[in-house]
């Protein structure tokens, strides 16, 4: 057992933490949690790129509307517009650090056009491998500055008198540390790994959202869940992500006898995420297969060597089988656009967080230029708030707790309640499922253990969330209530632990349902 105080921990080594570190490791002393390697995170397997209105043609307040337009009404105007404003900052900071975002002949950054995107305004690295350039070049820099901890989970937050003062954490040879700090940063991602279809890497199964939850932060909007709509579809599930920017360059969603499926919706096969998965899914479950038409797209090995891989791998060369998967979490840790929560000293910032940008349906590329512009507040204001923790805070006994569902269990339970469509019934089925898996005194040091038990808990906000919200809006649809309810516009539903008071609550600008109590 160890003990090590830091100015900052940060839990998450994806692109948000990297910048939260970038802006403040060469100040304060700093440390950063992976359950695996620095690169394993849903950050370095990103192929899409980073959203940002830079051409003359374009504007912020033109990326703005098309995330409100994405979002389905549910955005937060102001926090949408803090984020598209800084779109052009972003782009130009990546590029002083020495990403190698792709040019065109004449040297111009290359901007594709990706789905409900008016304009083209996307720029990539690598061509689909974005992410994985993002990543390689902000912990070049980071790592001289700051200590990383890989493969070491942390269990639980620590508090004393109601601040978050540090982390419990176990590493691969099953030690225990407790790591102290004037302030922790949440930067997990998300929770794909709840189902059984998923873009997501294998680690990304909530756990930011559970160690918020049970510190007594406020999550909220968990009934809201991005299905990406093309991921390589095989006989036993799907293999990869098809990323929506080769739809961008002419590819196009095809029925078995060619019949293009999204014909008749106005923005065709570029329509919001929501649309295209929820029209995938329909086909597939009527058992009419769907491809996606590669064969307009020139260059596909040089502009999409991801994708191309992907089908010579599984030996497609024009008509590629597609499926959707859960891609990313619209819902999460109430937070600032400076990653405040209503915990004393606890941050959240990308996937994990809820800042009102993503509404009910995240517009396309607008996470990877919401881990940057937010990310570097992030670090900007723990700037103005530096001071090294030496706590020492009791930390409560661990409870005997049933056995977790294991993790097939609780991802069929969440396919078939959960998915890309929803009912009254299967919702009902999961929630008296997860109904005994979900209190917050379960813990473990197994880390196995933890990690489902963590799994149990999102899968049970989420299940509540999606019952209560009686209507259907962007990636939440409800075949028993499939319009939008204008009671329900502007509505939030929020979770907390009941036992916790919270000190304030940083974002007041949309109407809240009662908080749901576990």
């Amino acid at each position: 057992m160890s003990k090590e105080a830091f100015d900052v921990l940060i839990i998450g080594s994806g692109l948000a933490g990297l910048v939260v570190a970038e802006t403040i490791g060469r100040h304060l002393d700093v440390g950063i949690f992976s359950k695996g390697q620095t690169i394993d995170s849903n950050s370095y397997r990103a192929q899409g790129g980073v959203a940002a209105a830079i051409t003359t043609e374009d504007c912020w307040g033109n990326h703005w509307k098309d995330t409100l337009e994405a979002g389905d009404a549910h955005n937060d105007p102001g926090t949408t517009a803090t984020l598209t404003k800084a779109g052009r900052d972003a782009v130009q900071m990546l590029v002083e650090l020495g990403v190698p975002f792709d040019r065109d002949d004449r040297s111009r950054l290359q901007l594709g056009k990706e789905g409900a995107h008016k304009y083209p305004r996307i720029v990539h690295a690598g061509g689909d491998r974005t992410g994985a350039s993002l990543i390689r070049t902000l912990h070049k820099r980071v790592r001289k500055h700051v200590q990383f901890f890989n493969e070491e989970t942390v269990l639980s937050i620590l508090k004393e008198k109601g601040n978050c003062v540090g982390v419990k954490t176990v590493d691969r040879q099953s030690d225990i540390h407790f790591r102290y700090a004037a302030h922790l940063v949440l930067a997990t991602g998300g929770a794909g790994q709840l189902f059984t279809q998923t873009t997501n890497h294998p680690f990304a199964t909530g756990d930011g959202y559970a160690l918020a939850y049970r510190a007594g932060a406020i999550l909220r909007d968990m009934e809201f869940i991005q299905f990406h709509p093309t991921l390589l579809a095989t006989e036993t599930g799907t293999a990869g992500l098809i990323t929506e920017a080769i739809r961008g360059a002419g590819a196009q969603l095809v029925t078995v006898d060619n019949h293009r499926l999204m014909a008749n919706h106005p923005k065709g096969d570029l329509a919001g995420r929501d649309v295209v998965a929820r029209a995938i899914h329909t086909a597939r479950r009527h058992g009419e297969d769907v491809f996606l038409d590669v064969t307009p797209v020139s260059n596909l090995a040089e502009r999409f060597p991801g994708v191309a891989s992907l089908c010579e791998t599984y030996g497609y060369s024009s008509r590629v089988p597609v499926a959707p998967g859960a891609h990313f979490m619209m819902g999460g840790v109430v937070a600032t656009p400076d990653g405040e929560t209503n915990v004393s000293g606890l941050y959240a910032v990308g996937e994990v967080a809820s800042t009102g940008v993503h509404g009910a349906n995240r517009l396309a590329s607008n996470s990877l230029l919401e881990a940057v512009v937010f990310g570097r507040r992030v670090g900007r204001k723990l700037l103005e708030r530096p001071g090294k923790v030496f706590g020492n805070p009791v930390e409560q006994p661990l409870k005997k707790s049933p056995s977790p569902p294991t993790k097939t269990e609780i991802r069929q339970m969440m396919d078939e309640a959960c998915g890309v469509t929803r009912d009254e019934q299967t919702l009902r089925e999961a929630g008296d499922f997860f109904r005994l898996s979900f209190q917050s005194s379960f813990k473990s040091d197994d880390p196995e253990i933890q990690e489902r038990h963590n799994m149990s808990l999102v899968a049970g906000m989420i299940t509540n969330a999606a019952l209560r919200r009686t209507e259907s809006r962007g990636s939440h649809y409800r075949e028993d209530h499939p319009g939008k309810d204008a009671s329900w516009q502007g509505v939030s539903l929020k979770h907390r632990q009941k036992e916790e008071v919270p000190q304030n609550e940083p974002f007041k600008s949309k109407r809240t349902a009662p908080i749901i109590f576990y």
